[in-house]
């Protein structure tokens, strides 16, 4: 006999929770990104070993494999991203004087 193969679907993109954007690579390998105010950001890469998902930050930081599904590696990806890597602060205005 012949092992039973899992097939997944490969789509082109998919939007999840519609901030985070899942791009397939392979059947094992996926980039995702971050909608940051209308820009598109990589945050970096999911991918699947011996049957479990884990994701890749574009760090370098990596989590063990944790999830059943590519869905919800890039939704711990972009959790991860959101408590750890957080933008900088926006600096506060320069105040000049017009008038020496």
């Amino acid at each position: 006999m012949t092992p039973a193969k899992e097939v997944e679907e490969v789509t082109m993109t998919a939007a999840v929770n519609g901030q985070v954007q899942v791009l397939p690579l392979s059947l094992s390998s996926a980039e995702v990104r971050l909608s940051t105010g209308g820009a598109r950001t990589s945050i970096g890469k999911v991918s699947a070993k011996e049957g479990r998902w884990y994701w890749q930050h574009r760090d370098g930081e990596q989590s063990s494999p944790i999830a059943a599904n590519r869905t919800e590696a890039a939704n711990a990806l972009a959790a991860y991203h959101r408590a750890f890597k957080a933008p900088p602060a926006p600096a506060a205005p320069v105040r000049r004087l017009l008038f020496g």
